[in-house]
């Protein structure tokens, strides 16, 4: 599968990282603070747990890296929309003249849709590049 294809659900994608990092985070870090008796027993957690034994410092590491990885890209993905957005809808055909290598690029990362939105605003406003 080409990068292309996978770039509108990037933000879906990195939602679902970010989620699957979340609770293998808390489960993770749950099993090794109540490991260490830092904390005293959840039978919730417990339940969640103890099917993985010591797998779980390794599903606490994988959260924490799923977590990271799965923030920065949906963070990222909304920065670029709302910036996208700003850009295309200005008022100002010389805003958009002067941004418009910043709205070539931000378009192409966030997938067709909007390099098709960038297109038909080209036309509108009879810019060529």
């Amino acid at each position: 599968m080409s990068w292309r294809k996978i770039r509108p659900f990037i933000l879906p994608i990195s939602i679902i990282l970010f989620g699957a990092g979340l609770y293998w985070t808390i489960t993770g870090g749950y099993w090794v603070l109540q490991r260490s008796e830092f904390i005293e027993k959840n039978d919730t957690f417990e339940y969640l747990t103890a099917w993985a034994g010591a797998w779980n410092w390794w599903f606490l590491t994988l959260g924490l890296i799923l977590l990271f990885v799965g923030g920065w890209y949906s963070f990222d993905t909304i920065r670029k929309k709302r910036e996208f957005e700003e850009y295309i809808n200005s008022d100002s055909k010389k805003k958009f003249v002067q941004n418009l290598r910043d709205l070539e690029e931000i378009a192409y990362k966030l997938g067709p849709v909007y390099e098709e939105r960038l297109e038909e605003k080209k036309r509108e406003w009879k810019v060529k590049h």
